[in-house]
């Protein structure tokens, strides 16, 4: 399946955008295990909807997290209850699901909205996305799936403002480390400039995704740090987190700063993140520029931009997936 591109991007909005004008009830998801690009994304469409008159179920098995929490203020979404939730997610006209590469992603919602009768709209920018939609409006190089969503509520007509436009800076800002990586087309800096206009104030949004952390965070930070295993004289960083079916919101939020941390270091070129969860070895990986990453993940499963990429190893054990993604990184940084 293609992407959308310069090519086929007017068209795929265009369709998508006239299957929204002709349904009246849809239901929106993400993935498990919410970050900020989920939870902005999910928060923005849904309550894009909901401002065009359409009936909207959106639904949550994890909870926006606490840092989080203010972009749902309107209850755009709920926790999902399958008792009440699986009939209105069956008579669905429209699904949307978004920043989420397939329905495996979605946890314990992804059988039933799998097998909803519904037709699907998949908005997402992961490269192992599985254009699993009837609709697929999927770009790889995009600021989050928020970015996409950006575009198409500007498509639908509604104002980016309000709480649209903070979900959407918030997905964007957590997606890209505070917009450390720039998209080569400089799409992202002219949505950050609508999202200004729009009526955002940037140092509250800033301040509430990180400046609100607990007071044990710089011991738990410190804690983090002193497992890190370093290879390629110091060049190479890595460490893992504990096993457990899913990182909460806190702890990859952890993960993602003590990475930041690593490269800030001037010997560090690539640093690397691993974890033994439900669905397999999650692995992110992050580098400075002359180390490609995003090649490095795309060989074991994954993809991402050239210096910040992720990957999910199904099938092997941690050791193997440690050995698997240090030699992948290993070899980029040997070319």
């Amino acid at each position: 399946m293609k992407q959308a591109d310069s090519e086929n991007k007017t068209e795929l909005l265009e369709n998508i955008t006239e299957v929204i004008r002709k349904y009246d009830r849809f239901a929106v998801f993400s993935h498990e295990e919410p970050d900020g690009d989920a939870i902005g994304s999910q928060i923005a469409i849904t309550t894009a909807l909901r401002e065009l008159g359409k009936e909207v179920v959106s639904l949550r098995v994890d909870p926006a997290p606490p840092a989080l929490e203010f972009l749902n203020r309107d209850r755009a979404i709920r926790p999902y209850d399958p008792r009440r939730d699986d009939d209105l997610i069956r008579e669905t006209q429209v699904t949307i699901i978004v920043d989420c590469c397939d329905y495996f992603r979605m946890g314990e919602l992804a059988e039933v909205v799998k097998n909803s009768p519904s037709l699907k709209i998949n908005i997402d920018h992961h490269r192992d996305n599985a254009f699993f939609g009837d609709l697929n409006y999927v770009r790889f190089i995009a600021g989050g799936a928020a970015e996409l969503l950006f575009e198409l509520i500007t498509a639908l007509g509604v104002p980016v403002t309000g709480t649209i436009a903070e979900a959407i800076y918030v997905g964007m800002s957590t997606d890209t480390v505070g917009f450390r990586y720039i998209d080569p087309e400089g799409s992202m800096l002219k949505v950050i400039g609508e999202l200004i206009k729009g009526g955002i104030d940037v140092e509250d949004l800033q301040e509430k995704i990180y400046c609100n952390q607990p007071d044990d965070y710089l011991e738990n930070l410190a804690a983090l740090l002193q497992t890190v295993t370093y290879e390629e004289n110091g060049a190479l960083a890595w460490f893992t987190m504990f096993k457990s079916d899913y990182l909460s919101f806190y702890q990859r939020e952890l993960a993602s700063e003590a990475l930041k941390l690593l490269l800030s270091v001037k010997r560090v070129r690539a640093a690397l993140m691993l974890h033994q969860e439900r669905a397999g070895i999650e692995v992110w990986l992050r580098s400075k520029k002359d180390v490609n990453v995003g090649r490095a993940a795309f060989r074991i499963g994954g993809g991402g931009h050239h210096t910040a990429s992720g990957a999910l190893i199904q099938g092997k054990t941690m050791e193997e997936g440690i050995l698997e993604t240090l030699r992948s990184v290993r070899m980029e940084m040997k070319g």
